[in-house]
């Protein structure tokens, strides 16, 4: 996987763009291709950073809010899919209930 270039190459960039050179220079120079420093650039101008930006996407909000009553549903349901679980819990897809399965510590292995 690609790795973000340093925070430091980004601002020497910037700063022979502001000293005059062209765009085309400074990519010849430095090996980068223009896409990236104009993108660089936009960047500085919207945000005021030339930071890479996270790759982690943001969390992700649950749909579960009353965990204890989700304990308990799942209690008394834990036969069923998650679909079926999804249905009889409303207002969230089986994605939601398999993740907060996995929050609880529930697996889908069968015990003996």
């Amino acid at each position: 996987m690609a790795t973000a270039y340093s925070e430091d190459l980004r601002k020497r960039t910037l700063a022979l763009i502001n000293s005059g050179k062209t765009i085309s220079e400074v990519s010849r120079l430095l090996n980068l291709s223009r896409p990236t420093i104009y993108r660089w650039k936009l960047q500085l101008e919207t945000t005021g950073s030339t930071t890479p930006r996270s790759k982690n996407p943001p969390p992700y909000p649950s749909k579960i809010k009353d965990w204890q009553k989700f304990k308990e549903f799942v209690d008394q349901n834990g036969d069923r899919t998650t679909e079926e679980m999804a249905r009889l819990w409303g207002g969230c897809s089986r994605h939601a209930i398999s993740r907060g399965l996995k929050k609880l510590g529930y697996t889908r292995k069968k015990k003996r």
